[in-house]
């Protein structure tokens, strides 16, 4: 089977032993995921979550601090370490920026973010005077100017300016570095504006930056259903195309899913949350939009390892396998996720995961969770 080494960019024959046949199958280090989202309660809870992760081919997964409890203190923190303690997939922790949670890599707590935040230049301000230095992720948005779309749709609410985001991401990087901060990430990147900003800080500073699947794939012409109400908003199809080719060309880092489940949404858009369930379906959402898997298989591994700066390296004993020949049409009802908003609802898509290997275990393969007494092998080339 061709496996390939995102680190060293090359591609390896190897044999493996897997639970099913693997003709025309080939693999990579399972997916790192920056930014996901759990809601615990009566909705995605840890359980829910890994079984979506798995079946999109994501290992490890950076939990934004906006949920039940949100991650803003040590008890937290500790209440959701009690949560994950058995599972198979690697949960790590963004801290609440505005909260007193400090980043402590020891208990999973790998940097700050703003993202389900609402907050002013003040805020930022105040803030940045007082928190240890660390990564900030940052939901890049000037919360002070309405809007839950950009301006150009007909639905309500859209007043947003596309300025507002490449406004916003100078704001956060500019006073970060003006009180020491050296590390920024840009959260789900939306357009063209932003990505030029983007480029620009690039030179001065520590500054990396994603784009979700979604992005890549829909625009504001798209938007027809709730399910399509996301924040950061589609952008026109020039910033579609924009976010392409920054991916293509390198100033994107690392791909992030975004995922963010919700219960049915309703029809109104005024009350409706944001938010798309996806990890499911993200590698094929990018290997849809981009028609490259290496570069959609070193964006989802070596990419968020760097922008967290860890290291990394491939081993069989790791694997996700997808098929890059496989078509399917997105159809929520089969999701894990107890999430049902897909933005890609009813849209075909390139390429499925098939397998994914843990430790030198198969925990999941083609639809069904493996445990240890079934790893049953078919001997493949």
């Amino acid at each position: 089977m061709r496996l390939y080494d995102p680190w060293k960019r090359v591609w390896l024959d190897q044999d493996v032993r897997a639970p099913g046949p693997t003709k025309g199958l080939v693999g990579t280090h399972p997916f790192v995921d920056l930014h996901t989202h759990v809601r615990l309660n009566t909705n995605e809870d840890y359980r829910s979550l890994e079984r979506a992760a798995l079946a999109g081919g994501f290992s490890t997964l950076v939990i934004q601090p906006n949920t039940n409890p949100p991650l803003q203190d040590r008890a937290a923190l500790e209440t959701h370490r009690r949560l994950v303690k058995d599972l198979k997939v690697t949960t790590l922790w963004a801290a609440d920026f505005f909260g007193d949670l400090d980043i402590d890599p020891e208990s999973g707590v790998v940097c700050y973010s703003t993202d389900g935040s609402y907050y002013t230049h003040e805020d930022l301000v105040r803030t940045f005077k007082k928190r240890e230095k660390g990564l900030l992720l940052d939901h890049s948005q000037v919360h002070e100017l309405d809007g839950d779309f950009y301006e150009g749709t007909d639905i309500p609410f859209s007043k947003r300016p596309l300025s507002n985001e490449a406004i916003a991401v100078y704001r956060t990087v500019l006073t970060g570095l003006e009180y020491g901060f050296d590390a920024f990430h840009i959260q789900h990147v939306t357009t063209a504006l932003a990505l030029d900003s983007i480029a620009h800080l690039k030179c001065c500073a520590r500054v990396t930056c994603e784009v979700t699947p979604h992005h890549l794939l829909l625009t504001m012409e798209d938007i027809d259903s709730t399910n399509k109400k996301v924040n950061p908003p589609f952008g026109r199809k020039e910033d579609r195309g924009a976010l392409i080719r920054a991916v293509e060309r390198g100033i994107v880092d690392a791909l992030a899913t975004d995922h963010a489940p919700h219960p049915e949404k309703g029809e109104d858009f005024s009350r409706a949350p944001f938010g798309t369930s996806i990890i499911e379906v993200a590698f094929s959402a990018y290997y849809t939009a981009l028609r490259n898997i290496e570069l959609v298989f070193e964006k989802l591994t070596v990419g968020p390892l760097k922008v967290l700066r860890k290291s990394g390296n491939f081993c069989d004993g790791n694997l996700v396998l997808v098929d890059p020949k496989a078509e399917y049409v997105v159809n929520t009802s089969r999701f894990f996720s107890k999430g049902k908003n897909c933005a890609l609802e009813g849209m075909k898509l390139m390429g499925r995961v098939v397998g994914v290997k843990l430790s030198d275990r198969w925990v999941y393969w083609d639809g069904e969770f493996l445990s240890d007494e079934r790893q049953g092998f078919e001997d493949q080339l």
